[in-house]
């Protein structure tokens, strides 16, 4: 028998709810896995030295992946994540499994692979933005059943790629100013925006899948990491300071062929932070890179405030 060989495709996303009109294609994916979490329970008796009897409990599939395509994914799902639920017409989300060809580059149509997961929630988990690389946003789905004994995803083994679609990275952001209530951190290396969305899904009743999944709480939190250990000397021993919507982030868009999108061009993406604790992080390493650890919460009001706020439109200043 032949080997086969299967790489990364695009992920789309087409549900009936935020995806209506039409599919979107999330792509730039440098990373996409499937873990299908089934559990087989086992038992044995009669003082037995084997266990004689299996049967399958249940699973809990996760889909996970990563993108370089932060517009794409932050347009349809925020931080605050997306509903995925399907019908007739939209099947949910599909993450493809590209086919590599023998003595050759890809293969043709029909000898893909799929999974197409028809409910659940999609969330982000953090975007990684680091000096001289290329920013990265990693996402995960969790899937739910309809009924609790229908398997909440569908394996294709001959599936032909979304027709008339064409993926590539198609665009690229970077490391960006951090600006903290008017002074801009210098000699940065690094910025982590961890998403800190706690999911709960759960199933009942004898169901082998979960029928339910929400979003129980959502607690981001900014890791900026950089040269300038100095910045420690701005603070006291319990932090920096305290602030409300003067701590922003920027993800600053490559030019293709070029260096930057020009400054004023709405292409950057900006993340505006709510009222929030900036605290020293740890020394280390040598040279040394100090941390910088911001915690955004939210404010209610006629005006909510977000934790995080997202441009992905926005002037670089």
């Amino acid at each position: 028998m032949q080997s086969k060989q299967f790489t990364d495709w695009a992920v789309k996303l087409h549900t009936k709810t935020a995806q209506a009109g039409g599919a979107v294609i999330i792509d730039g994916i440098v990373e996409c896995g499937l873990a299908p979490n089934l559990r087989t329970l086992t038992e044995g008796g009669d003082g037995c030295l084997y266990h004689t009897y299996g049967s399958f409990v249940g699973g809990a599939p996760v889909l996970g992946f990563t993108t370089l395509d932060l517009k794409a994914f932050l347009d349809e799902c925020a931080l605050t994540g997306m509903l995925v639920d399907a019908d007739g017409s939209h099947p949910g989300v599909v993450a493809y499994w590209q086919r590599m060809a023998h003595g050759g580059g890809r293969g043709g149509a029909s000898v893909h692979a799929s999974t197409t997961f028809g409910d659940g929630i999609l969330v982000p988990r953090s975007i990684q933005l680091s000096h001289g690389g290329n920013a990265r946003l990693s996402a995960e789905l969790a899937a739910t059943s309809s009924d609790g004994s229908t398997a909440p995803m569908t394996y294709a083994g001959t599936a032909s790629l979304d027709a008339g679609t064409y993926p590539a990275a198609g665009a690229a952001w970077t490391l960006g100013k951090v600006n903290l209530n008017g002074t801009e951190l210098a000699g940065l290396r690094s910025v982590e925006i961890q998403c800190g969305v706690t999911l709960d899904v759960e199933g009942g009743d004898g169901d082998q899948w979960p029928t339910f999944a929400s979003i129980r709480r959502i607690q981001p939190t900014v890791t900026a990491t950089g040269r300038h250990v100095d910045i420690m000397s701005t603070g006291t021993e319990s932090g920096i300071y305290y602030t409300a919507e003067q701590v922003t982030v920027y993800a600053r868009k490559r030019s293709e062929g070029g260096g930057y999108v020009a400054d004023g061009t709405a292409e950057h993406i900006k993340f505006t932070l709510g009222k929030c604790r900036v605290e020293t992080g740890p020394i280390g390493g040598d040279p040394k890179d100090g941390q910088v650890i911001i915690t955004p919460w939210y404010t209610a009001g006629e005006a909510d405030v977000l934790p995080i706020a997202i441009d992905t439109a926005a002037a670089y200043a």
